[in-house]
């Protein structure tokens, strides 16, 4: 990117360079070609490659690192449209590309970023309509980030789709390869390469041992040209060194020979007939890649050489897809593993979440028919299949007082979706993230609207107990920006409720699911991902930037203080001074590259580097999370719901909170008398108050936990809250008893007489309670460009 804006003309504009753009584009192609005119490609592709990827991920942190993978396929592609490997009758040799690998970077950055400029620019006036932006984003997506799934989590959602045991011979007689064929030749490819390279650097350093040895004395000319071909096949010529044959990776394999070319067919691309490589490069930045999915360059000769990445990574399932589709039986006994693994796989992973298993899986219940009012459908409703019909949800959640509703989608986003064009974009988010919302919200509305549901047998599912409904809409593909750009899906009727679900990849859920440790975190994650505000304000090309930067304490929009005050009683009129905190950091953020710790860890645990790393945690005072922990154990009373209310306070309301328990403790020391504090939390997800009360040495714990509930329960109803959380504590600071207080709001004589006789202090002239969360330090969070994950 630096070489790219290093390309600005004096008081010019981005707008203005992507309007010459294609001079950009054909002046770095024209230099390009020059220089390699009689290179060997594969010497170029491979020297280009080890300047644009790592070879070891020890410390590696994409946020500093300066690579773009995409550089060594557009090289790739200009190499391609000569051709042919090299030219007839050339001296390869004479030729020094490995002089230009940095300039050749550099042209690449500046090419690959003014096509992303050209790209927006054009989705600035919507031309094509409010997803033009986002086609355009996630066509630079698709191009600059590799590695868009953590390899363990790729292979194992791959394995279960195209395992042999589970699909019989379906790819075997279909693209000529099992799956265990093409896991084989994927790791002999990798095999061979390191094998080669390692082998040429053993021997240089034996060499140069040899001679530090003998005191640098002149070596046998067989052993100094040994030093010399290994060095040129290090940094200097490295193609043939790179190659590899069908026979050598068969050999590294044990596939049979016919297998191994099957794979290598499918994942390559070959030179063809010579063609413009300016106009090469441009269908490349809009979106049409031959290297979506392949991995390998093939010449006439059948000799292959590697790219960027793994072949089949980001692409293995697709790659299926497009061959099996083309027959209908397959295609049919496919999609039926396919919708089952999805399904499974997701079901699973918010099992670990919740840490219980899903109360209902492909629960089948009635919906109003077309112009039924949902009201219709109440629990007192009769001939239930005159009014509704019988629709089907993937899966209920229900833990504590919350529901989960949850819906998979197992298709694929189409390659001409891929390749920019917006309405096949359109088209597809509404059958994938749109038909997922909807279906996802339609059994929340239910829920929400009659407290319960008619199930398959027309027998009624009372959820009256249910105070909280979070919905999920779980995608098998990756989504990348897709998912994160709740405005363009708003405006692109793509998502049609101002209630909004969490939209999230299998992937990236399987992630979230391994780095989760309590499910408390994981409803207040739900709860900052499908607030509106959070989402509108929070823009970010990747669900786990979002996550990451919610581990640290810093995704979330304080509320409209004004709502807050008129919505809940006891809570003080805004100042100017809130106000304008408001507004100020109610303005979108870009959110930038946030894994480095997250890969970090996931490359340790994959063995992809030696250097360990902790595991990402959520940031939060020790002694909430020991309270949080107390009432997950054994799950006592609040200990889902409130648990996560507690951990959503920033950090010096949490002071607050631990400052209280201990000021309470320390009085019934001082005074062997019971004492209590209050403190209450309005905001987005409702009015909790805790309650501490201490248990003197001398009092029968019975009677304090009396004493504090009667407390607790007409301050409640006093201040209207919704929930409350009441916590006995004895002199040590050990916790004695809870209770949980979820019942609504309701009009109640006794209570507000009690509040009178026990000397509340009015709601009119309490004081504002304690705000929730933290608060963004800044507006664009650490800059840097995307990720590329392993």
């Amino acid at each position: 990117m630096a070489s790219a804006i290093s390309g600005l003309r004096p008081v010019e504009t981005l707008l203005d360079y992507a309007a010459r753009g294609p001079d950009v584009i054909r002046e770095n192609v024209t230099a390009i070609v020059e220089v390699v005119e009689r290179a060997d490609a594969f010497d170029v592709i491979e020297l280009m490659r080890l300047r644009e990827t790592p070879v070891v991920l020890d410390g590696y942190r994409e946020s500093l690192a300066d690579q773009r993978p995409a550089a060594v396929e557009l090289i790739a592609l200009i190499l391609l449209s000569r051709g042919e490997r090299a030219p007839d009758g050339a001296d390869t040799r004479k030729a020094n590309p490995a002089a230009a690998i940095a300039d050749f970077h550099d042209r690449c950055d500046v090419m690959l970023s003014v096509g992303q400029f050209m790209l927006l620019s054009e989705g600035r006036d919507e031309k094509y309509g409010p997803l033009t932006t986002l086609a355009a984003t996630y066509v630079g997506h698709d191009i600059n980030v590799k590695f868009k799934q953590y390899a363990h989590v790729h292979d194992a959602m791959n394995e279960a789709l195209f395992g042999t045991e589970h699909i019989g011979n379906l790819l075997l007689d279909s693209l000529g390869f099992s799956y265990e064929d093409f896991i084989a030749v994927r790791t002999a490819i990798r095999e061979v390469y390191l094998d080669r390279f390692f082998a040429a650097r053993d021997t240089l350093g034996e060499i140069a041992q040899e001679w530090s040895d003998s005191g640098r004395a002149e070596q046998p000319e067989d052993r100094i040209e040994q030093g010399r071909a290994a060095v040129h096949d290090l940094m200097f010529f490295p193609g043939k060194r790179a190659a590899f044959t069908a026979s050598d990776i068969a050999a590294a394999s044990n596939v049979e020979l016919g297998r191994v070319e099957q794979v290598l067919q499918r994942f390559s691309v070959p030179f063809g007939a010579p063609s413009d490589p300016v106009a090469t490069v441009e269908s490349y930045l809009v979106g049409n890649s031959p290297f979506r999915n392949a991995a390998l360059v093939v010449d006439g000769e059948g000799n292959y050489i590697s790219l960027n990445v793994p072949i089949g990574t980001d692409c293995f399932r697709q790659v299926v897809e497009a061959t099996v589709k083309t027959d209908a039986a397959k295609w049919k006994r496919y999609e039926k593993r396919r919708v089952a693994v999805s399904e499974q796989l997701a079901v699973e992973h918010l099992e670990t979440l919740f840490g219980t298993s899903a109360a209902y899986v492909n629960l089948k219940y009635f919906r109003p028919n077309p112009g039924i009012d949902v009201t219709q459908l109440g629990a007192n409703a009769v001939k239930i299949t005159s009014i509704a019909e019988q629709t089907e949800a993937d899966a209920l959640f229900l833990v504590e007082d919350v529901a989960i509703c949850v819906e998979v989608k197992g298709r694929s986003v189409s390659s001409q979706a891929r390749g920019g064009h917006v309405q096949r974009l359109a088209n597809d988010l509404r059958a994938t993230v749109g038909d997922a919302t909807e279906q996802a919200l339609r059994l929340e509305r239910l829920i929400r609207t009659n407290g319960g549901l008619w199930d398959e047998n027309q027998q009624w599912l009372d959820l009256t107990s249910i105070r909280e409904i979070r919905s999920v809409a779980v995608c098998l593909d990756d989504m990348g920006p897709l998912a994160t750009a709740l405005d363009e899906l708003v405006r692109a009727d793509v998502v049609k409720s101002d209630r909004f679900p969490w939209i999230v990849s299998l992937h990236d859920l399987a992630i979230v699911a391994e780095v989760i440790d309590r499910p408390a975190e994981f409803l207040l994650y739900l709860r900052r991902r499908t607030e509106s505000e959070v989402s509108l304000n929070f823009a970010a090309i990747d669900e786990l930037d979002l996550f990451m930067l919610f581990l640290s304490g810093q995704l979330y929009v304080e509320p409209d203080p004004d709502r807050v005050s008129e919505e809940f009683l006891g809570v003080r009129r805004p100042t100017a001074k809130d106000r304008r905190r408001y507004r100020g950091q109610a303005v979108p953020t870009r959110v930038m590259t946030h894994t480095d710790p997250l890969d970090a860890w996931v490359y340790f645990r994959e063995g992809s580097s030696q250097e360990e790393a902790p595991k990402p945690e959520f940031s939060s005072h020790p002694a909430v999370l020991g309270l949080v922990d107390f009432l997950q154990d054994g799950r006592k009373p609040g200990w889902f719901r409130f648990a996560s209310d507690l951990l959503n306070l920033a950090d010096e309301a949490q002071e607050d909170v631990v400052r209280g328990i201990d000021n309470v403790i320390e009085s019934t020391k001082k005074d062997g008398q019971p004492h209590t504090s209050f403190v209450s939390f309005a905001g987005a997800w409702g009015y909790p108050a805790l309650f501490v009360g201490s248990q003197p040495a001398k009092l029968p714990q019975a009677f304090a936990s009396q004493h504090l509930a009667t407390y607790g329960i007409t301050k409640k109803h006093q201040i209207q809250s919704d929930r409350a959380l009441m916590v006995l504590v004895d002199e040590r600071g050990a916790i004695r008893s809870v209770r949980y207080d979820n019942r609504r709001p309701t009009v109640d004589a006794e209570l507000d007489e009690l509040a009178t006789e026990m000397g509340l202090i009015p709601v009119e002239v309490m004081g504002r309670p304690v705000p929730p969360s933290a608060r963004r330090a800044t507006k664009r969070l650490n800059p840097g460009k995307k990720k590329r994950k392993r």
